[in-house]
C-alpha cells in the first residue's frame, strides 16, 4: 500500500481517535506531512515480515511537547538525523523506519520519517493507540532495548542514548534530556532486526488508522452511520450526555477525573480518570472500560474526539469504548498498561474505585 496526500485527513482522523484523548495534536503535523508529500510523492508501507530478516528497522517518534513545536517547527532534518545517527552508532544501514506510536500526533510523523530519509515506512507500531511513555510499547514486552537511542533537535544537536538498565530508566534519561534540547527531540528508538519487528510491532497499524479515520468521518456527516461504524471496529457506545464537572488540571502526568451527566437519566453519572490519555470509565460505581481499552470522548454535534486537556464542563458527549489490540492481552505487555502502571489502584469487584495518583 502506499500512502499519499490524500489519505492524511484520514491518517489524522484516525490517530486522533486512537489517542483516547491524548497523543498531541494531529493539526500542525498534518499540514507539515501533507506538504511532504506534495512535494516527494506517496509513502511505501511495507510488512516487517516481508524483508531480510536481519535489516535493521528503526522505530521514530516525536518526544517532547507538540506545543513546544509551534515555536520550533519540524524541517524534517531533526528525523533524518535521528535516524542516520542511530544507525552509524550500530554500526548499520538503516533499511526501514518503522511507526512508534499510531495514536495522535507520532502516527504523522512516522509517514513524515519515511518521506524525509527516503525509507520504506513498516506498516506497523508498537502501541496500536497512544500511550505517553516510551517503555509503553510492545517492543520492551518483546524483550528488545529502547538503548541506543538517537535524539536530534531543530537546532541541529544530536544524543545518544546507550547502556540504559532497563527501559523505564531509557524514558527517564529521555526525559530528562528534552529540556536540553528544546522541549522537543525527533527520537529514533528500539533499533531491531526486521525479524523482531515482525515478531513485537502491532501489524497493520499506519494503514488500520487511515480506515478507521476514513469510517469516523463518514459518521461525522452522518450520524445514522455511527452505530455501524462502532459495530463494525468491535467498539461500543458507553455513555451519552453532558459533562458536568472537571477536576484537576490536565496536564500530563498529573491527573484529573471528568464527570457526565447521562442526557435521559441525570441520576446516572459517569466517572471518567485521565492523565495523558483516558485511563477509566466507571458508570455508577462499576467500571465499564479501562486501559488498554481505548477510551474516547466524542462531541456529541460534530463527533470530533475530545481531548483530555479540552475538556470542560457543559460539553455534551458520546463516550465510546474501542477494544485495545490483542498484543496488549499477553502478560508481558499488559502489565506496562494496567491502571496501576499510571497510579491508579482499582480494587476488585464489590469495593468501591480508589484511585491515587504520583505526586505532580
Amino acid at each position: 500500500m502506499d500512502l499519499a496526500e490524500d489519505d492524511v485527513d484520514d491518517l489524522a482522523a484516525g490517530a486522533t481517535l486512537l489517542g483516547s484523548g491524548g497523543g498531541g495534536d494531529t493539526a500542525m503535523v498534518a499540514a507539515v506531512l501533507r506538504h511532504a508529500l506534495a512535494a516527494s510523492g506517496p509513502v511505501r508501507l511495507v510488512d516487517a515480515a516481508g524483508l531480510p530478516p536481519g535489516a535493521l528497522v528503526v522505530p521514530v517518534a516525536a518526544t517532547g511537547g507538540i506545543t513546544v513545536m509551534i515555536e520550533r517547527l519540524p524541517s524534517g532534518e531533526e528525523f533524518v538525523n535521528a535516524v542516520r545517527s542511530l544507525g552509524r552508532h550500530v554500526g548499520r544501514p538503516v533499511t526501514a523506519v518503522h511507526g512508534f506510536e499510531c495514536g495522535g500526533a507520532n502516527a504523522l510523523f512516522a509517514v513524515a520519517a519515511a518521506v524525509w530519509t527516503g525509507l520504506p515506512l513498516v506498516d506497523a507500531d508498537g502501541m496500536g493507540r497512544a500511550y505517553p511513555r516510551v517503555d509503553q510499547v510492545t517492543f520492551n514486552a518483546g524483550g528488545l532495548s529502547a538503548t541506543p537511542a538517537a535524539l536530534a533537535d531543530p537546532s541541529g544537536n544530536e544524543l545518544i542514548i546507550s547502556g540504559a538498565r532497563d527501559n523505564a530508566d531509557a524514558e527517564r534519561m529521555l526525559r530528562a534530556a528534552l529540556p536540553a534540547l528544546g522541549g522537543w527531540a525527533a527520537t529514533a528508538i528500539y533499533p531491531m532486526r526486521a525479524a523482531d519487528a515482525a515478531r513485537c510491532g502491532i501489524a497493520g497499524s499506519i494503514s488500520g488508522a487511515v480506515a478507521l479515520g476514513r469510517r469516523l468521518r463518514e459518521a461525522q456527516g452522518d450520524p445514522g452511520a455511527r452505530a455501524g461504524m462502532l459495530a463494525d471496529h468491535g467498539a461500543g457506545l458507553l455513555f451519552t450526555g453532558t459533562i458536568v464537572e472537571v477536576l484537576g488540571h490536565p496536564r500530563p502526568r498529573t491527573g484529573g477525573a471528568l464527570t457526565v451527566e447521562h442526557h435521559a437519566d441525570p441520576r446516572r453519572t459517569l466517572r471518567v480518570e485521565f492523565a495523558d490519555e483516558y485511563l477509566l470509565a466507571i458508570d455508577d460505581g462499576e467500571i465499564t472500560a479501562q486501559v488498554p481499552d481505548i477510551i474516547a470522548l466524542l462531541d456529541g454535534r460534530s463527533w470530533r474526539p475530545v481531548a483530555a486537556e479540552h475538556v470542560t464542563a457543559g460539553r455534551h458527549v458520546d463516550v465510546v469504548r474501542f477494544p485495545a489490540p490483542a498484543a496488549w492481552s499477553r502478560p508481558a505487555a499488559r502489565r506496562l498498561v494496567t491502571p496501576d502502571a499510571f497510579g491508579l489502584r482499582v480494587p476488585g469487584p464489590g469495593h468501591d474505585a480508589l484511585l491515587a495518583y504520583p505526586p505532580a
